[in-house]
């Protein structure tokens, strides 16, 4: 949480001097949208993708709001350009170290080589039951917000190909630690598997997504793979993925044990 207060507060200092530099005329409708921008950010689901054109509608919705926009269009742009701007360097901001339960005994890597440099993240890989296990904690520059932190992330991460990215990892890991499996890493492709959005892990009920493993050209599933969101304010999501070789005898595919141990640590 520490990461987004500082972002709110520099960012808000920042618009203030900038409002204020030259300016025979302070722009406070200027002021006190973006400061709301700021505080939506930690609520509103998405955020910029919601908030962005809501603030733009909001801002030509009457005469007297477009007067203004003439008045100080300039300025109004620039310093737009530049709000976005530092909530996308804030995805540098650094993130905590991932966590897991004893159990799982020491991680057997504690960085991806694969993992994109924006948004900051940190990554720790495990080999336990049969799994590669992999517990991220990623910068979420779009939102503050814990709401629908989780579902936006991983939403985006598809899109983006990230997911694809650092299942890398979790290939080279199955191909080192399991004599049966062997795939390119380079040579795969991830297959949605329509599921429900959410699943209950004892008292919670977590978002998750579903994939296969498949190798390019070819249809047959070669693993299957978990990916459950764990949001919190500030802009730092806990990602826990578990990546399973189809030939393993564990058939519960929404790894009920393992969550539960995690989520009797965390």
């Amino acid at each position: 949480m520490l990461g987004g207060i500082i972002a709110s507060l520099v960012i808000i200092a920042a618009l203030f001097g900038m409002l204020k530099f030259r300016a025979d005329d302070f722009d406070k409708a200027m002021m006190f949208g973006l400061v709301a921008f700021i505080a939506l950010l930690w609520i509103v689901p998405w955020g910029l993708f919601i908030l962005i054109p809501l603030i733009l509608l909001v801002s030509f919705s009457s005469p007297a709001a477009r007067e203004e926009w003439t008045k100080f269009k300039n300025r109004r742009i620039a310093i737009g350009i530049i709000v976005v701007l530092s909530l996308n360097s804030f995805g540098f901001y650094p993130v905590s170290e991932p966590e897991a339960p004893s159990q799982w005994g020491n991680p057997i890597a504690t960085e991806n080589p694969h993992a994109p440099a924006w948004p900051a993240s940190e990554q720790h890989t495990w080999f336990y039951d049969g799994a590669v296990i992999a517990v991220v904690n990623v910068r979420t520059p779009h939102t503050f917000s814990p709401f629908a932190q989780d579902s936006s992330s991983m939403t985006l991460g598809v899109m983006l190909g990230v997911h694809e990215e650092r299942m890398r990892q979790s290939i080279e890991v199955m191909n080192s630690y399991i004599p049966t499996f062997s795939i390119d890493s380079e040579a795969f492709w991830l297959e949605d598997v329509e599921s429900e959005d959410r699943h209950e892990y004892g008292d919670e009920e977590l978002f998750i997504s579903r994939f296969n493993v498949k190798r390019d050209g070819f249809e047959t599933i070669l693993a299957t793979v978990l990916v459950v969101g764990f949001p919190s304010a500030g802009g730092e999501l806990t990602l826990l993925t578990v990546t399973r070789p189809i030939t393993s005898s564990q058939d519960d595919v929404f790894e009920e044990k393992l969550l539960l141990q995690y989520l009797d640590y965390s």
